[in-house]
């Protein structure tokens, strides 16, 4: 059996890469989350999952930890906002009948 999977990576490298993965999720997230297609492209649920991803894998600087942080708060607020979409009643289209 191969012990690698088990470790994390260091040094530079591992900063460079952890840098890449969330300069790309922040880009791509929120593009997703924009709901321009009527909706998610991908869940909140994958995101979180992604974020957790790059959390294990490598040992993050306290500024990229602020960075998993604020993307964990902007899933919460679509997450909220979504939940206030879906509960606000359909208006009537203008009101008219017939």
């Amino acid at each position: 059996m191969d012990p690698t999977p088990h470790m994390k990576p260091h040094g530079a490298f591992a900063a460079l890469m952890a840098d890449q993965d969330l300069a790309h999720l922040q880009r791509v997230m929120r593009r997703s989350l924009s709901c321009d297609l009527g909706g998610p492209l991908l869940p909140p649920s994958y995101w979180r999952e992604r974020l957790a991803a790059v959390t294990r894998q490598s040992h993050l600087s306290p500024t990229q930890v602020q960075i998993v942080h604020r993307l964990h708060l902007y899933i919460d607020a679509f997450e909220t906002a979504s939940a206030v979409r879906d509960d606000q009643p359909i208006a009537a289209a203008g009101g008219q009948s017939g």
